[in-house]
């Protein structure tokens, strides 16, 4: 078995920027959005002990509510792990270091495939393989950090495989193809901008130094950023773009409409786009920055790119929503027909929301359950969820990376 995922362009998520894809898995023969075609092979024999299997098989039928005879063991693939963990070290455990036979397994369910891994007595949930495509980014207190900064870290969507990309960052904006711009603060009234790259863990570039940054976006070419840019106290509110590796002096500088504030900002395609606030109304401006004389044209604010991510087709819309569950408070995921038709895909009790968006066709849902952080990945489609607790954190965003180490394979693509 070679590569069990790739990528089409079907689905676009993220606040800043966009995510096109929703993966396909490549299982012995082609896979196609997530369904998994029929198997011309028998699967190979486990050569762990068959309780093992036994109990991967009954665990993924309670959670999918389904037959144990339903579950299928699509492959299986010996490892010797190195250590305890299984490939899957959790947030704040130790694990015995010491080299731990046992197995990848790759269940089938419903056209889906699902991750186990095992030793020769435990097993671990690994959740559904095309989860890994994806990972989050949260933030961490320093204790005693003179300027409040926090480390930033990445993990699996099940809070697994944590790593720390970088240290002293106030703020983050996560973009496509691994990279991520942040905001440190280095005084009471300064901040510097950097790019960072999740390939390269404590490894950063300054792109920019100014009194504050509202919000960043990273053009498809990966080297031209854009930011709203406070430049001193008692300045306005600016664009500032320019090039990663580029000298500061060289950036170009694009005053705004007299009397706004940015709060977002996104390119499409060499066309860069901002939303900005001026009394209690939002507007929707876009300008080309490579043109003779920029200029700032007003635009409808559902041009802005990701507005339209919820829309699932032309007849759905996906919704996440509080709601109430015997009285307590809940999460609720639903498509909504055009009609106002509810159709309910997933309910999560005792979640006080925080935040939402989608990574390809799982929506990452975050927010406070018992009073500490707490993330789910919900399946739009089935309803399916994982659940994680990974930190004592904050500032949870989806990002459109693998996460370090992952006992997947091969790193799937996203363009």
């Amino acid at each position: 078995m070679q590569d069990y995922m790739n990528g089409s362009n079907q689905l676009s998520s993220g606040r800043l920027f966009k995510i096109f894809g929703l993966l396909a898995v490549m299982m012995l023969t082609a896979f196609s959005g997530g369904a998994v075609a029929a198997a011309s092979k028998p699967a190979p024999v486990v050569k762990q002990a068959d309780s093992v299997l036994s109990k991967c098989r009954a665990d993924l039928a309670k959670r999918l509510k389904l037959k144990e005879q339903d579950i299928k063991l699509a492959d299986a693939q010996t490892i010797v792990w190195p250590n305890a963990a299984l490939g899957m070290p959790e947030i704040g455990k130790v694990y015995a270091q010491v080299k731990t036979p046992g197995q990848k397994l790759f269940m089938q369910a419903d056209n889906r495939l699902y991750l186990y891994v095992t030793s020769d007595k435990a097993f671990k949930y690994g959740g559904p393989l095309q989860t890994w495509a994806y990972s989050m980014l949260y933030l961490q207190s320093v204790p005693n950090d003179p300027n409040l900064n926090k480390d930033l870290y990445q993990c699996s969507l099940l809070g697994t495989n944590s790593i720390r990309l970088a240290s002293e960052i106030t703020d983050y904006y996560p973009q496509d193809k691994g990279s991520i711009i942040a905001k440190r603060r280095t005084s009471r009234s300064g901040h510097d901008l950097l790019y960072i790259d999740a390939s390269q863990p404590e490894k950063e570039t300054i792109l920019y130094r100014a009194m504050d940054f509202e919000a960043a976006a990273l053009k498809s070419d990966n080297k031209t950023w854009a930011a709203c840019v406070r430049p001193r106290l008692g300045f306005e509110w600016t664009v500032v773009v320019g090039r990663i590796g580029e000298e500061i002096s060289k950036s170009q500088v694009l005053p705004l409409p007299e009397g706004t504030r940015p709060t977002q900002i996104a390119w499409s395609d060499d066309t860069l786009m901002i939303v900005t606030k001026k009394d209690d109304s939002r507007t929707t401006y876009e300008i080309s920055p490579n043109a003779e004389s920029p200029t700032w044209k007003q635009v409808n604010w559902y041009n802005f790119p990701g507005q339209n991510r919820f829309m699932l087709n032309k007849s759905e819309t996906l919704e996440i929503s509080e709601a109430k569950e015997n009285g307590k408070q809940a999460v609720e995921v639903a498509r909504v027909w055009f009609t106002g038709d509810r159709n309910v895909v997933a309910k999560i009790p005792d979640l006080a929301l925080q935040g939402y968006d989608l990574l390809g066709p799982y929506a990452l849902i975050w927010g406070e359950k018992d009073s500490r952080p707490a993330a789910y990945t919900v399946d739009i489609s089935s309803g399916d969820s994982v659940v994680s607790f990974p930190w004592k954190g904050s500032d949870i965003k989806p990002f459109t990376y693998p996460p370090h180490n992952s006992p997947v394979p091969t790193a799937p693509r996203i363009e």
